[in-house]
């Protein structure tokens, strides 16, 4: 990673561009939800994952089904062994 400091000028309505290196790093798309954490004089930004983290993981093989329980189930594992980060 690049060490260069980009920043942002936040407008009188409080909105900010988040530099085009940051959103490439982060991998943030229009949409995307993010997290601020303040630690004493400073944040951290994450990305939300949500659902977009899910995508592609409830894909059934052709011909199989799934209840809704099954999916539920199957959703809340792929979760887990996410781990809640990118």
């Amino acid at each position: 990673m690049d060490y260069a400091m980009p920043h942002s000028t936040v407008t009188s309505k409080g909105q900010t561009t988040i530099p085009g290196k940051v959103r490439k790093a982060l991998r943030i798309k229009p949409g995307d939800k993010l997290e601020y954490v303040v630690e004493g004089d400073h944040a951290t930004i994450r990305v939300h994952l949500g659902t977009r983290s899910l995508k592609g993981v409830l894909a059934s093989k052709k011909g199989k089904r799934m209840s809704f329980a099954q999916i539920r189930e199957a959703a809340a594992k792929a979760a887990r062994g996410r781990g809640g980060t990118r």
